[in-house]
């Protein structure tokens, strides 16, 4: 037997250093069928059917593949360079598998380049055991990968020059392939939604794409000269713009997760509207559609469109600008044009602080405060686990009485959030949905359209909370992108899948205006209503929108700000990342008192995120409440210095309380 099995390894090697190409053929086609069986997540005829289906494309991933084995020709350590490229495949296929299952969202190049931030967490994802498996994995791996370049076989009496032939035509081939599959339409360089994306182009395909095109391509004719004759252009429209005296109301914008007009999808019907305040203020204010850069997911993109005015048409597929230019740029957006009005900027989330590192990148885009999940004493959540929109209304309050003068608020709701279940998870729904067959399909709407009823509530008692308050206000309303429920452009009475509804509610007396408005442009839509014409972006959309040249012109300045010279700031970016204040209100110890066992730390505005240190030592802490923790007695001795701080997911301290020193039976 042992003999036996030696025979069949013998003739495998033999064959791979015979006839190369043919094995790299055989490869690549294993190797592609794998990578989309495990992208999928499941062992069924999935993959199959993409094979089947999408024919085309399947060919072009194994040529991708392919090319990448042809090293193999030019090597003389050929099987070594066989596992080298199967074992990197092999890992993008069970790392994009793994990903998907953590996270919902593929493996894509960017992030390899946020592995160093992603290291210091990965006892929030995983084990210690599941930790100490994966190191052992790696250590194991390249042991055998040692091993494999000393003893495996080298190719003596490689023809060099003939193998560089070949791999030149390889790559010329596909080089000509691509070249086609782009100008037919087969290939697409912007994705608007990455796991769709995947599923419709294949693993291979997606994540070299992410890869090889990502940022803004450098335009041909960027120059000095170029940026200063944009900027002109613009000036001299600003310059004759009607001045008028500039208007400073509250600017709150509140991004709906998941939000749209579901009323509208055909054959679908409800029990009673689900929007009754969405529809009421779209009625009554300006409204219209929203186009937003994504459609089912992407969430950080369409706040990126709505803070810096950037259209991401103009970046890399599938790029996320949170996770890349803006983890090291600072740049000017909506908060910075404002701040220049004596506004203060406050963001806030219902979801984790570190989510697409806003914890960070909302420091770059000039905000004050950030208030999110770690801050907030969330009491509802949905089924799926995601706070209910509800906590927002007394956030946005709170950011607006911790200011005498103006404020600027960016909110981002979580409530509607995927994935939606396939079974009925909610008792007695108070919207119940006909016109759908499927039963999973049905379920999922019953869940969607059941949260986003809820949040119309929010939406409600946010406008009634603003108008009691009569401070001069607008209010921007609107979802992020549709919902991940297999809805196609035909299946809807307007537009398409990646237009959401928005509304505009104010009390300055504003007239009503309608249409559909791209994403980047609805910022400086508000602030043109506010006769606020500075700032590049805003200007540039005040001034040039619809005109000759707008997007190539567009594309120029934002090449310049982010990637390019900054001419626009005689080349120094003024902007400096803010010290970012995390929620509005205080921690505040004000006593202690002691049991048996434990000691009761009382104070203010507490959160099961709240930790208690000493030093720089952490102690086990339970919560009880917004105003009492618990510690073990043992952990904190007499004449201890202690505080309370709030602790995100990604181990940051967010806030802390004032130190306080401990006296043993200092209360009874």
């Amino acid at each position: 037997m042992k003999t036996f099995f030696k025979n069949i390894g013998n003739t495998i090697v033999k064959k791979l250093r015979k006839h190369p190409l043919i094995c790299n053929f055989v490869l690549s086609v294993v190797l592609a069928f794998v990578l989309e069986v495990l992208g999928r997540q499941t062992f069924d005829l999935s993959a199959v059917g993409f094979v089947d289906q999408r024919s085309k494309m399947f060919l072009y991933s194994i040529f991708i593949i392919f090319v990448t084995y042809s090293v193999t020709l030019i090597t003389k350590r050929r099987l070594f360079s066989y596992i080298i490229v199967t074992l990197l495949w092999s890992i993008v296929g069970i790392v994009n598998f793994m990903m998907l299952s953590s996270r919902n969202t593929p493996f894509t190049y960017v992030d390899i380049t946020l592995m160093k931030s992603v290291l210091p967490v990965m006892n929030n994802y995983f084990s210690p055991l599941e930790i100490g498996a994966m190191g052992a994995l790696l250590l194991i791996a390249l042991v055998l990968l040692v091993v494999a370049y000393m003893y495996l076989p080298i190719e003596e009496h490689l023809n060099r020059k003939s193998g560089f032939i070949k791999v030149i035509v390889i790559i010329a081939v596909f080089s000509g392939v691509t070249s086609y599959g782009f100008k037919s339409g087969m290939l697409v360089d912007q994705i608007h939604n990455i796991r769709i994306a995947f599923s419709d182009y294949g693993t291979p395909y997606c994540f070299s794409i992410t890869a090889l095109k990502n940022g803004i391509d450098k335009p041909s004719d960027y120059s000095e000269k170029k940026i200063k004759k944009i900027e002109k252009r613009t000036q001299k429209k600003v310059a004759k713009m009607k001045k008028e005296k500039v208007k400073k109301p509250n600017i709150i914008f509140v991004q709906l997760e998941s939000h749209f007009d579901i009323t509208q999808v055909k054959g679908v019907k409800f029990n009673k509207d689900p929007l009754p305040n969405f529809h009421k203020y779209m009625k009554g204010y300006s409204s219209g559609q929203l186009s937003m850069p994504s459609y089912g997911a992407g969430t950080a993109n369409s706040e990126f469109e709505l803070i810096t005015g950037m259209n991401l048409d103009h970046f890399g597929a599938a790029e996320y600008p949170y996770k890349t230019v803006l983890q090291n740029t600072t740049t000017e957006s909506m908060a910075t044009v404002l701040k220049n009005y004596g506004y203060k900027a406050h963001a806030i989330h219902d979801n984790s602080a570190a989510f697409y590192d806003r914890d960070l990148v909302f420091s770059q885009l000039g905000f004050d405060t950030f208030t999110t999940k770690e801050s907030m004493n969330i009491k509802k959540w949905t089924e799926n686990g995601w706070a209910k929109d509800q906590i927002l209304t007394g956030c946005i309050m709170d950011s607006l009485d911790s200011t005498k003068g103006q404020d600027y608020v960016y909110c981002i709701s979580v409530q509607g959030h995927g994935d939606y279940p396939t079974t009925q998870i909610i008792e007695n729904p108070e919207i119940t949905v006909e016109g759908i067959e499927d039963e999973a399909l049905k379920n999922k709407y019953t869940y969607y359209v059941n949260q986003v009823y809820q949040m119309d509530q929010f939406v409600g008692k946010l406008v009634k909370a603003l108008e009691q308050r009569g401070e001069p206000t607008i209010l921007c309303m609107y979802g992020d992108h549709l919902p991940s429920l297999e809805i196609e452009d035909e299946d809807l009475t307007y537009g398409n899948k990646y237009q959401t509804s928005y509304f505009m509610w104010d009390n300055i007396g504003l007239k009503k205006k309608d249409g559909t408005i791209e994403a980047y442009n609805l910022g400086s839509e508000v602030l043109n209503k506010c006769n606020i014409h500075t700032g590049l972006m805003n200007s540039f959309h005040q001034t040039r929108k619809g005109t000759k040249n707008y997007q190539k012109d567009m594309k120029e300045l934002q090449y310049d700000m982010l990637y390019g010279k900054q001419y626009v700031w005689n080349q120094e970016n003024p902007f400096k990342a803010t010290d970012l204040q995390f929620g509005i209100r205080p921690l505040t110890v004000t006593k202690v008192y002691e049991t048996k066992d434990s000691i009761f730390i009382v104070g203010n505005n507490f959160t099961n995120f709240c930790q208690v240190f000493d030093g720089d030592v952490k102690i086990n802490t339970t919560y009880h409440n917004e105003h009492l923790l618990e510690v073990s007695k043992k952990d904190l001795k007499d004449g201890d210095t202690f505080k309370v701080s709030i602790v995100s997911k990604a181990l940051r301290v967010l806030s802390s309380s004032n130190e306080y020193v401990y006296q043993e039976k200092s209360e009874k």
